[in-house]
């Protein structure tokens, strides 16, 4: 999943395998060898989904899959991030290159070339139903491959042939199968899921770190964190998590061994919480890279020739995990935001909310307000997507995975909670203040790093743009 990652984020440049290659060469051949022999095969000469029985004649087969392409190119909505677009190119790549689909060649080098030289088509956020694989999403990927539509190039937007001829790319003109090849997969679902994972970690990590702060800036009790006290309680996750705090909170001299008075949950149970992200971070990314490198597509040509129809194309099991995986990080947000109110509820009258002069003056109070707003919308978006009804194409396709809905809604998710956690952060920075007394050394790097982007309160100023920043930084790892 790292190196899917690398080449989504940071463009590392991707090879199809002479072997591969061969492969495509060799599957490719027994396609055609069934089309001279008249043979019908449902999305090679005949229509799709309830449209099935049309068989279409072998002059007209290259229009099928322009037709198909354009036609399924129906999505609405915002962009889906070059990021996501670029993780489904290279996971529709690899599912490609076992064969089973019967391209040629030439697709899969397109893609190849696509990914290399910066070219990214713009690929809406609503459409695919996550069943008869992402349709619209992939078939906005494809028109850019046959030169229509719109495609980024190098981070500028532009006409698809524009940036095709820019980057001495040829638009392709689609054989038989090989537009329903490139869309009747899950790599859109699959992409979303791999990115997910990916800020799952590094928000847990921000989230560990912030809550480390936060229980030096309180003086929290470290008996919480104890490896003997975890170790009674077979969760790997919590056991995890309880590692790291002690790791970060090392030479505190801030934290306290005494149990009373109670920490709040939001300290006292972070182990535990914070760990069942832990556990469905590590399904979810087990279920991704089994889905990255499996063969989604519908029909399968086998190697002795054999057609077998089925249900390869549903995403299932990576909506399903988008779908836990929203729920548990939500509660990087609930956690975080208990911490808050428990934080500015213990500030002193003379400083309320860290104000200088009170009542003057409003100091974090309206931080406060807005990690409850996005911890709300969070709320909302962790109702499972998976779990909605589906019944288009007369009845034929009547379940459907939502997987792409889920994937955004997880991603949403995780920018609203790098937002709580940044609230979190400028609180826990203004409570312990200018002295770094008794702190450990990540408290130390951690608050400085916070202070670069929003310096500790002199008075009251907008701190949006503040929280905005850090945020960003939280998402991307940045963060100490």
């Amino acid at each position: 999943m790292r190196s899917a990652m690398e080449v989504a984020e940071g463009g590392t440049p991707v090879k199809a395998s002479p072997i591969s290659l061969k492969r495509l060469e060799k599957f490719r051949a027994l396609l055609e060898r069934k089309l001279a022999s008249g043979e019908v095969v449902y999305g090679v000469n005949t229509g799709f989904g309830s449209l099935a029985d049309k068989v279409v004649s072998h002059e007209h087969l290259e229009e099928l899959q322009l037709n198909l392409i354009r036609s399924h190119s129906s999505g609405v909505g915002s962009p889906l991030p070059v990021s996501v677009v670029r993780a489904a190119m290279l996971i529709r790549l690899n599912s490609l290159l076992n064969g089973n689909s019967a391209v040629r060649k030439e697709v899969a080098e397109l893609i190849v070339g696509l990914l290399n030289k910066g070219v990214t088509p713009l690929v809406p956020e609503f459409g695919s139903l996550g069943a008869s694989g992402d349709l619209a999403p992939s078939a906005h990927m494809a028109l850019t491959m046959v030169g229509e539509g719109k495609a980024y190039r190098h981070g500028r937007l532009t006409e698809s042939g524009k940036a095709l001829a820019a980057s001495g790319l040829r638009p392709i003109a689609l054989k038989a199968k090989e537009g329903l090849s490139l869309i009747n997969g899950t790599a859109f679902t699959t992409a979303l899921g791999c990115v997910a994972v990916d800020r799952g970690r590094t928000l847990l990590r921000a989230a560990n770190s912030s809550l480390a702060m936060t229980a030096e800036a309180l003086g929290a009790c470290s008996q919480s964190f104890d490896q003997r006290l975890v170790r009674v309680k077979l969760d790997p996750g919590q056991r995890a998590v309880a590692g790291e705090l002690r790791t970060l909170l090392e030479g505190s001299r801030r934290m306290r061994t005494e149990p009373v008075p109670q920490d709040p949950y939001s300290i006292r149970c972070a182990p535990q919480v914070h760990g069942s992200l832990v556990d469905a971070l590590d399904f979810a990314e087990k279920v991704v890279v089994n889905e990255m490198n499996s063969v989604s597509d519908n029909p399968v040509l086998l190697e002795d020739g054999e057609v077998l129809h089925g249900g390869n194309f549903h995403a299932q099991p990576v909506a399903m995990s988008l779908d836990l995986l929203s729920l548990a990080l939500s509660y990087l947000g609930v956690m975080s935001l208990a911490r808050v109110h428990f934080m500015l509820s213990k500030t002193p009258p003379g400083k309320k909310y860290m104000a200088a002069k009170p009542g003057l003056e409003s100091g974090l109070m309206l931080l406060e307000y807005t990690a409850t707003a996005l911890n709300a919308d969070n709320a909302k978006n962790i109702y499972p997507e998976s779990s909605y009804p589906s019944n288009v194409s007369g009845g034929i396709e009547d379940h459907a995975s939502h997987g792409v809905n889920a994937g955004v809604k997880a991603l949403q998710v995780a920018t609203n909670v790098s937002r709580i956690l940044a609230v979190e952060l400028i609180c826990s920075s203004n409570m312990l203040g200018s002295d770094a007394g008794g702190l450990s050394q990540h408290t130390k790097k951690v608050s400085g790093f916070v202070r670069s982007l929003s310096p500790l309160l002199r008075g009251d100023r907008s701190q949006g743009p503040e929280i905005e920043a850090l945020a960003g930084e939280a998402l991307t790892g940045k963060l100490p």
